[in-house]
């Protein structure tokens, strides 16, 4: 670190002692130039895609986070924020660390599910544990993602506010100003590449955990692509959060697993009472076995409904994050366009000859502060989009759409399963001579995967059927015994692993 320190202090000596372009006329070209990308930098869409493709393990991918959320946490902890807040201005006042979910939640998830596959309700909740998984890990990826992107631009407005004071630290020896006022300058240039090399050592360790994220070790720079589009509060104006709150627990993948777990566990409930009629399951712990098959299903079921309750909530929190941090981009982005437009009044004036030079110094740096303070906020607001589209199961992010300025609602409002609802399906009876055929009844069915028809009591073996041209019809016999009222349940599976359990009592 003392090397580094030492570096720092020739660097800001040998700009000193050289000659100093007048950077003032070109600072608000500079800075609007830094939030523009370049041809071959990756956008987020590409590297989620990069980390879907390596991440195929979840247990190693879930590793290599723990590895990243590490090295950049010592990365940060030598961080000095006490020091920056003053020298950055602003901008050290938002919160724009990377932030990862606690290490608890991430593995709270239970990855160990892949080691059981009693039936194939396991083998579904282990595929969507996964893609849950995968979901978390991207969000993460985001985060990072906005985070070197935001130091990025921090170095660049560093590096123009020391180039700036450099200029006036040789107009002042030139005017031959006291020792002392030199002096302070120098130290001022010091401190701010003291803060540089600290922030700098922050971005190389993002950067080498992104890569850690995506499973990488090949040769690729990945370089990331600013951006420059600015989110606005029209993204979520009219929003109805009920249909939102309906959306986003139609697309959970965590829900589903919650679904399947319980599906597997009323299923073990099944199995366990049948097997009474084996000798193996004829002895004294059968009643106890089945009690405790039936807890594991109460347990499941609850788990259910909290995982739905959670999503529900979720989606609201994140919502309201999403508007105050719009506001906040908002905010600051309007003070940084004051002061740019002061700056410009500065500079005019002191050309006629009506303000000094020191004078434009002092509104130039603001102008620099203020502009680090709007992306810090810019890139604050987009990772909290993130955590909203992530809340929501819905990638807005990635969809072209947003380019045109469309709002959330009517972003979610294209897709087929918004407001899909358990009251859009119905079962339906059609009786034959000696069979009756039982179908699903909706203008909804092109969501649909599957359904399964499972009866009250043993006078039907349940059925199932995927054909979507025969309204998912199945058709049973009937005799002499057979009740006249038919009931059960209809599970309709969508196409995106979502089930609504119909009840029918025809």
């Amino acid at each position: 670190m003392k090397k580094l320190i030492a570096a720092a202090l020739v660097l800001s000596m040998s700009v000193a002692n050289a000659a100093v372009v007048n950077p003032l006329p070109n600072v608000r070209d500079n800075l609007e130039a830094m939030l523009k990308t370049t041809e071959g930098r990756k956008s987020i869409s590409e590297m989620k895609k990069i980390a879907n493709d390596r991440n195929t393990d979840v247990d190693i991918a879930f590793e290599n986070y723990i590895i990243a959320k590490r090295n950049v946490s010592v990365a940060r902890a030598q961080f000095n924020p006490i020091t920056t807040g003053h020298l950055l201005g602003m901008a050290m006042g938002l919160s724009y660390f990377w932030a990862p979910i606690a290490v608890e939640a991430v593995l709270s998830i239970p990855t160990k599910i892949y080691n059981v596959s009693k039936n194939k309700y396991l083998e579904k909740a282990a595929l969507y544990n996964l893609y849950d998984a995968r979901d978390v890990l991207n969000n993460e990826l985001a985060h990072l993602y906005y985070d070197i992107l935001t130091h990025e631009v921090i170095l660049k407005t560093i590096d123009l506010e020391v180039q700036i004071l450099s200029y006036q630290q040789e107009r002042w020896i030139e005017r031959k100003f006291s020792a002392d006022r030199i002096a302070d300058l120098k130290k001022w240039i010091l401190r701010l590449n003291m803060e540089r090399v600290d922030i700098y050592n922050m971005y190389t360790s993002e950067l080498a955990a992104i890569r850690t994220l995506i499973s990488t070790t090949d040769a690729n720079k990945y370089e990331l692509a600013q951006v420059e589009a600015r989110l606005n509060k029209g993204l979520t104006s009219d929003l109805d959060q009920r249909s939102l709150q309906s959306y986003a627990l139609l697309n959970s993948d965590k829900h589903k697993m919650a679904i399947n777990m319980e599906r597997a566990s009323q299923a073990n409930v099944k199995s366990v009472k049948w097997s009474i009629i084996s000798f193996s399951g004829l002895n004294f712990s059968y009643k106890r076995r089945v009690q405790e098959a039936k807890n594991e299903e109460n347990i499941a079921e609850l788990r259910k409904e909290s995982v739905g309750e959670e999503v529900k909530t979720n989606v609201l929190l994140q919502l309201q994050k999403l508007d105050s941090s719009l506001d906040i981009s908002a905010n600051y982005s309007s003070i940084s366009e004051e002061s740019l437009q002061m700056f410009a009044d500065s500079f005019e004036a002191n050309q006629m000859g009506q303000m000094s030079e020191d004078a434009v110094i002092e509104t130039a740096l603001g102008a620099i502060r203020d502009y680090r303070s709007k992306v810090v906020a810019h890139y604050s607001a987009w990772s909290s989009y993130e955590d909203f589209a992530t809340a929501s199961n819905y990638d807005f992010t990635a969809n072209p759409k947003l380019a045109s300025n469309k709002s959330v609602q009517s972003l979610i409002e294209t897709n087929p399963l918004y407001r899909l609802e358990e009251s859009d399906f119905r079962i339906v009876k059609k009786d034959g001579y000696t069979s009756f055929t039982l179908s699903l009844d909706t203008d909804k069915k092109d969501a649909v995967a599957e359904v399964d028809y499972i009866f009250n009591g043993r006078s039907f073996p349940n059925r199932s059927n995927d054909n979507e041209n025969s309204n998912f019809a199945v058709t049973l016999q009937t005799g002499e015994n057979s009740p006249s009222v038919v009931s059960g349940v209809a599970i309709v599976t969508l196409n995106n692993g979502h089930q609504f359990n119909v009840k029918f009592k025809l």
